[in-house]
């Protein structure tokens, strides 16, 4: 009974201790459970969200591309002015539509008419041969009907397809006429609402991306200027779902729900700058796009999961676009609840292990003696593989383990019997150990010493000595070798080292990264720069500006070639260069003669461009970059350095000489266009367009200083016999040996002109009537001697029928000037043609004197 008494409280002991452990190790098992399940669903909801910011990135940046377009179209009509249907499709095909920008259904120009104008506008848009021979004789407004003001489809690109969207007049939609409004008030890019297309069957819904065209020359600083300016927009246009799925990889659909809602216009800061706020909050949002729906006409609702998902807002010409992404059913985003799972398995299993580990151990100890417990102890530390055992009384070794005769190069049974002072290598280590021993009796306490060991090779070996009295008398020393430690901490300073010297490296990296990020932001400010340039000084201003903020440890210049393309010509410089050359040949350039960088190597180097000359003589680098665009050497990028170009900056220089490149190229594309414009192509003299606009100019301009004009009107005698006798190739012959002789009989500043099939205009400022006949009869001779050689025989015998007339001489203004010399040219040709004939009208104010 006394036994059983004596044996509960430990029974009782033993099972709250149990309780406890198993208790504390399952709430520690649920606790790290939930810890993991959040941890793993807020790591899987940060990589939902950034890739959800990487495709709202990818859609803003294919939308910015495409601004850039209307921007160019901008420059298109502020380069030439008028456009017809061919310059339209040419440029559009220049763009490369397909390639380059994909994603439209259409781009478009508008044309802003009034009710008064609307009758001339559909006529010119019918007589528009510039691509069919017979014009556009069906074109018409729709919706039919009056308005106050007409927004017109004049023209569309590509025609396939968008057919019903030409002459539809976008301010019949309500819906578009405030983005109209917009636009042409704040001369920005502005998009409309989500609409149904007119060209559009599907059910899909779609918007336009708009940007208005002011008539060149006229002000655009405020509302009221820019509405009066206003000549029509250019247009981009979108199917919602054709744009999305050029964006959208079919992978990521089948991972996420995505949805487009247009909730109205962006509300702007004080500043101008579109917040991602929209301007009115009670506007009904607007569901423009469904990845799960083609046909939204389907769709009742927007759908947002209680699971994982994220919003974004975008700001697409002034409106704000709410991007919904929700995480797919059984996605890659799906939180998995394995790992919590195996985490509370493994948990419980291993509390319950220590439950019974703690059980067995507590019923393990009382059930073992003192004695079973040394003599394990002593196993222990006799067995020991790791640390040397030596019991001694004073210097005396009673025995050691395997261990210390390991470290000694001894046997164990030649152990015992021998005294310290002989496994020490020097006297001071014998003197070490006798204090160690001192203090050990002095405090009964442990004690510590370093000691140098004799091997039995002769060669030492440093311990360390851990003494610690027995109850016997006799003292246990535990010797440790501190080769091992020696060498971890020799590794453990080379490591410290090492990540000083990476933590430096990583330093020095993220400072570089800092000055390439200002470097790339300045580089894409110079880039829109250089896109808004309209003449290459601009290009060259500022290249120079922006070029000593770029290379702040260099000098350079930007040549551009010259019209012989045999010389390059210094348009910017920056820092002090040594090879301060104005102008020199191409063929003193390697990169210029190979179309490539150069040097190209540390072996190439050793040549010298004939223009870098002073670089070879005082030692410094340097670097061509030619300017190349669409494979058209354009000009040419050199640099100095006095020590090495750093990679960054070389980096760096190739993108600035892309962007220059592309600048220039645009210029001369623009220049191209506009020649185009004016140029008859077949004798290269001003066509009709020039030739009305020049007739206004020069009639004004003789009013205003009372100086003669005289117009001469040249017509071709005979010239459908001409082409029926010898093809027409002939008379595309006659032609342009016509156009050579007006250019090399007239002055300068003369103007002279191909008016429509075989007439020509010699409009002559400051002539008198004489002179003007004489100057007529002059080329009336030369055209009668030019002789136009035939694959099979020679053309000669031409002549003209000329008819003159002199403001203010025959007539008093300018409107009825090119009336009197058509007529004065019929009376030649009823006179037997090959002559030249005199008006004989007198103006009004001759004929009342």
């Amino acid at each position: 009974m006394a036994l059983r008494d004596l044996l509960a409280p430990q029974a009782r002991r033993t099972t709250f201790v149990a309780a406890a452990i198993l208790g504390a190790g399952l709430a520690a098992t649920f606790a790290i459970r939930e810890f993991s399940e959040r941890l793993i669903a807020a790591d899987m909801q940060r990589r939902f969200a950034a890739d959800a910011v990487d495709i709202s990135s990818a859609i803003s940046e294919r939308l910015r591309t495409h601004a850039e377009v209307l921007v160019s179209m901008q420059g298109l009509y502020a380069s030439i002015g008028r456009v017809d249907r061919a310059q339209f499709r040419r440029y559009i095909d220049v763009l490369d539509l397909g390639r380059r920008y994909p994603g439209f259904q259409a781009l478009q120009s508008l044309r802003h008419v009034t009710p008064d104008h609307l009758d001339a506008f559909v006529a010119e848009v019918r007589a528009d041969k510039s691509i069919e021979h017979s014009g556009q004789p069906d074109f018409a407004v729709r919706p039919p009907g009056p308005r106050s003001i007409y927004n017109v489809v004049e023209f569309v690109e590509p025609m396939r397809g968008n057919e019903s969207a030409l002459g539809f007049d976008a301010g019949a939609n309500p819906a578009q006429l405030d983005s109209l409004r917009r636009s042409a008030e704040t001369g920005r890019i502005v998009a409309t609402p989500p609409v149904k297309l007119v060209q559009d069957t599907s059910g899909g819904l779609g918007f336009i991306i708009r940007a208005p065209i002011y008539r060149a020359g006229e002000p655009t600083q405020t509302v009221s200027q820019r509405n009066a300016a206003l000549h029509g927009f250019v247009a981009s246009v979108y199917r919602t779902n054709d744009l999305m799925r050029g964006i959208l990889d079919p992978r990521t659909l089948q991972q996420m729900h995505i949805q487009v809602v247009d909730r109205g216009y962006a509300k702007p800061t004080q500043e101008g700058v579109m917040t991602g706020e929209p301007e009115d909050a009670t506007v009904t949002p607007t569901l423009m796009y469904d990845s799960l729906e083609p046909n939204l006409g389907l769709v009742t609702q927007m759908v947002m999961s209680a699971g994982i998902s994220v919003d974004r807002s975008l700001v697409v010409g002034e409106r704000v676009w709410r991007v919904l992404f929700t995480a797919n059913p059984g996605s890659i985003y799906e939180v998995s609840h394995t790992v919590p799972n195996v985490v509370l398995a493994s948990g419980s299993a291993i509390s319950l292990l220590m439950m019974l580990l703690a059980v067995i151990t507590m019923r393990s100890r009382r059930l073992s003696g003192n004695l079973s417990t040394l003599d394990a102890e002593q196993r222990a530390l006799v067995d020991n593989p790791l640390a040397g055992i030596l019991f001694t009384a004073g210097h005396r070794i009673l025995r050691g383990n395997r261990r210390i005769a390991e470290l000694c190069g001894r046997s164990s049974a030649a152990l015992p019997g021998n005294t310290i002072d002989e496994l020490v290598a020097t006297k001071a280590d014998g003197e070490a150990f006798d204090a160690a021993l001192n203090r050990i009796r002095d405090s009964a306490m442990a004690t510590e010493v370093e000691l140098h060991l004799r091997r039995s090779d002769g060669s030492t070996l440093l311990v360390d000595a851990y003494g610690k009295p027995l109850a016997t008398g006799d003292i246990l020393w535990v010797i440790q070798d501190k080769t091992d430690a020696l060498a971890v901490e020799a590794e453990r300073r080379a490591h410290a080292q090492a990540m000083e010297e990476a933590n430096e490296r990583l330093t020095t990296s993220l400072q570089l990264a800092e000055i390439r990020a200002k470097e790339i932001v300045l580089l894409t400010e110079l880039s829109g720069v250089l896109q808004s340039c309209q003449s290459r000084e601009e290009i060259f201003a500022a290249v120079q500006t922006y070029a000593g903020y770029l290379f702040t440890e260099e000098a350079g210049a930007l040549y551009y070639l010259n019209n012989a393309r045999n010389a390059v010509q210094r348009g910017a410089h920056w820092g002090a260069l040594q090879a301060d050359a104005v102008s020199f040949p191409v063929d003193d350039c390697w990169a210029l003669r190979r179309g490539t960088t150069f040097p190209i190597s540390e072996a190439s180097q050793g040549l010298v461009c004939n223009h870098a000359g002073p670089c070879g003589v005082t030692g410094t680098g340097f670097i061509c970059q030619p300017l190349i665009a669409q494979n058209n050497l354009l000009g040419l990028l050199y640099r100095e350095h006095t020590s090495v170009f750093g990679e960054g900056a070389d980096q760096l220089a190739t993108m600035l000489a892309e962007q220059v490149s592309l600048a220039m190229a645009n210029l001369e594309l623009r220049e191209l266009l506009r020649q185009q414009a004016v140029r008859d192509p077949l004798t290269d003299l001003h066509n009709r367009r020039y030739l009305e606009d020049a007739l206004v100019r020069e009639t004004a301009r003789s009013q205003q200083d009372g100086k003669p004009l005289a117009l001469a009107m040249l017509d071709i005698d005979h010239f459908k016999g001409i082409n029926d006798s010898h093809g027409h190739e002939a008379g595309d012959a006659v032609l342009r040996g016509l156009g050579r002789i007006l250019r090399e009989t007239t002055r300068a500043s003369d103007i002279i002109g191909r008016f429509g099939g075989e007439e020509f205009l010699m409009l002559m400022p400051g002539v008198t009537a004489e002179v003007a006949a004489q100057r007529a009869q002059q080329v009336l001779d030369a055209v009668h001697r030019m002789q136009v050689t035939l694959p099979s025989a020679v053309l000669d015998g031409v002549t003209l029928s000329i008819g003159l007339a002199v403001m203010p001489v025959h007539v008093a203004n300018g409107e009825d000037l090119l009336a009197a010399a058509d007529a004065a040219l019929y009376e030649a040709k009823r006179e037997g043609r090959n002559r030249v004939v005199v008006s004989h009208r007198r103006a009004k104010a001759d004929t009342a004197a």
